[in-house]
């Protein structure tokens, strides 16, 4: 809020009453008096102002109609400037800008320069003032000067100030309430009823074919409450409205689950435990329109896709799926098709696509060998892709995930800084149940002291052991364990609270999607991928051999467009050293944290394949200890 406070002070006061003020002296200097502002407008000022208004939003929707080249220069200048002003300063504080800086321009060029220097030419450098300077601005040079003519014309006529001045204001208003929207005009009876609703200019170009509807594979797991919901406040800042990845605007999230079979594992048949789930930055055309994005790798034993050109030319052009290991090339080759149906052009009359396909091994519960993700369950994840709130838990990727010991899957968190949000979204599958460590209170190995104590009075009868013996003898907390992504033969169904060893899942894998509204460049997103990583510290992750481990962050404040005339790209970026950055790094950490506890809070008990279980965390006793005071 303070920000926006100080953007309104520069922007919207000083600025136009510097303007305002070189303009009475120009006009002193030009014609001995100065413009006065004072008096209230008579009605044929405010027609003729009313008029330039029309004539100049009229011109500027012409001009970008012409051409197609005309309409993408607009685009990338005047438009994505007023957006991210607009994410700045939000509406109120932007429509006040605007209108103050309409009044301080018509005082400086049409009330001081053009009594001074003609029409023509203060028309022109009033379109040289937006951006002159930047040879990637001159469609919107053009444009504005142009504007700028239709402005004099009404001053020359009137002779009064305020007709340009309310046509300026007017224009001005009206660009800022349209900005990444659209007019809806819909006739009801004889009156029109007119609606602004958020632009979709892809949509209309892509081919019709059958939908498939995003419940077509829901999970028969439903969530549990998370962490939050029962208390648990995970870090200090502030979440977003509903705590997960979607509170950033545009992000969408879908899954599309598969759950059939019981009992022996008949590899290439079942049973099924496994799933997609679908994470996309914006609605748009993301090939047309890629997003800014950064990778850290922690552990590299994974069959991700695409992430090495990620990771070199620092941009995101397809959604992102996440599914279990082997079936991410099937998810990857219907990525594809997804993609080609909305660019036909591609490998053809421009570059080939970039599928990001995101795995972790699922085969302690799925019979994984069959590859069961099908194309229908990648075009249902990816249509019924919504904005929140997200389902968590046993669904989508997550199906068949264990994280910890304990049944894992899909958890999201978000947090706010400043006017930004950062948000989070992990598929968890690692980790070894001694290891669990929640607000620091080892959990996982009261569990395990809680199931050795629980074992030894099931058995009053056997003697216990030396202390000598059990000095020397293994533990089975301690054991050596295979630190492998891949099943374990010898692995039996193992049971809540029983000590880990042959019956508990190796540790497997984790991806996480950060998702921030904050504009970031890729090198910058890479920084904040490495934070992430610190927030599975936190609860225990230590990144084993044998795991892939993958922070995959992305912005959606400066879209990068896929074609362009120019050279150079123009950015608004957050310094490096600022204050807004650094909490930005905690946010990383904290939503990293708290999404890895959803996706263990929320998730039931799954029995999958030979009997394997998975157990629930058992978050009674779990919020019992975090409350108790020595904790």
């Amino acid at each position: 809020m303070k920000a926006r406070w100080r953007l309104l002070l520069l922007a919207g006061i000083l600025a136009p009453a510097a303007m305002g003020a070189a303009g009475l002296v120009l006009a002193r200097l030009a014609t001995g008096r100065v413009p006065d502002l004072l008096h209230v407008p008579s009605r044929q000022v405010l027609l003729v102002g009313l008029a330039a208004a029309g004539a100049s939003l009229g011109l500027v929707g012409l001009a970008s109609r012409l051409s197609k080249r005309l309409e993408e220069a607009l685009r990338q200048t005047g438009t994505r400037a007023g957006e991210e002003a607009l994410r700045a300063a939000g509406y109120p504080v932007m429509l006040v800008l605007v209108v103050t800086s309409a009044l301080g321009e018509e005082l400086l060029f049409r009330g001081g320069l053009q009594p001074l220097v003609g029409l023509l030419p203060a028309a022109f450098l009033f379109g040289f003032s937006h951006g002159g300077w930047q040879r990637e601005n001159w469609a919107y040079v053009v444009v504005a000067a142009l504007s700028g003519s239709i402005f004099g014309a009404a001053y020359a006529l009137t002779g009064d100030l305020w007709a340009p001045a309310i046509g300026h204001s007017i224009h001005n208003v009206l660009s800022t309430l349209l900005l990444g929207r659209r007019v809806e005009v819909e006739w009801r009876g004889r009156w029109p009823v007119i609606r602004l609703v958020p632009e979709q200019p892809e949509a209309e170009e892509q081919p019709a074919r059958e939908e498939v509807s995003g419940l077509a594979f829901p999970s028969p797991y439903p969530p549990r409450p998370t962490a939050r919901a029962l208390g648990l406040v995970t870090g200090r800042l502030p979440t977003g409205p509903n705590n997960d990845i979607c509170d950033v605007t545009g992000v969408r999230v879908g899954h599309a689950t598969r759950v059939e079979g019981e009992g022996p594992l008949q590899p290439g048949q079942g049973p099924v435990r496994t799933g997609v789930t679908a994470v996309l930055p914006h609605g748009g055309n993301l090939f047309q329109h890629k997003v800014p994005a950064g990778l850290f790798v922690l552990n590299g034993f994974g069959k991700a896709t695409g992430l090495a050109q990620v990771a070199e030319l620092g941009t995101l052009e397809t959604p992102i799926l996440l599914t279990n290991t082997l079936s991410a090339f099937r998810a990857a080759d219907e990525l594809v098709s997804y993609m080609i149906e909305r660019n036909p052009e591609i490998g053809i009359s421009t570059s080939t696509i970039n599928p990001v396909v995101g795995e972790c091994n699922d085969g302690y519960l799925n019979d994984i060998q069959g590859r069961h993700v099908t194309a229908e369950m990648v075009r249902a994840a990816l249509d019924g892709a919504a904005g929140g709130p997200v389902q968590q838990g046993a669904v989508g990727a997550g199906t068949g995930m264990v994280c910890f010991g304990f049944k894992g899957g899909v958890g999201s968190a978000s947090r706010r800084v400043d006017r930004y949000l950062l948000g989070a979204l992990v598929l968890a599958n690692f980790g070894r149940r001694a290891d669990l460590l929640i607000h620091g209170v080892p959990v996982g190995q009261l569990l395990e002291e809680e199931a050795r104590e629980a074992e030894r009075a099931a058995r009053p009868d056997e003697p216990a052991a030396r202390p000598e013996e059990q000095a020397s003898a293994p533990d089975a907390a301690t054991a050596p364990a295979a630190q492998s992504d891949e099943l374990q033969p010898e692995a039996r169904p193992s049971e809540a609270g029983k000590p880990p060893g042959a019956d508990e899942p190796p540790p497997g894998s984790v991806m996480i999607i950060l998702a921030t509204d904050a504009p970031l460049d890729a090198r910058q997103l890479t920084r904040l991928a490495k934070r992430g990583a610190l927030g599975l510290a936190r609860t225990g992750g230590s990144a084993s051999g044998g795991s892939g481990d993958f922070v995959l962050a992305f912005s959606t404040a400066n879209r990068v467009y896929h074609k362009s005339n120019y050279p150079l790209q123009a950015a608004t970026l957050l310094r490096d050293d600022s204050g807004v950055m650094d909490d930005l790094f905690r946010a990383a950490v904290e939503a990293v944290e708290e999404a890895v506890l959803n996706a263990l809070f929320t998730a039931q008990t799954v029995v999958g394949r030979d009997g394997h279980v998975a157990p629930a965390l058992p978050v009674e006793k779990v919020m019992a200890w975090i409350s108790r005071p020595d904790h």
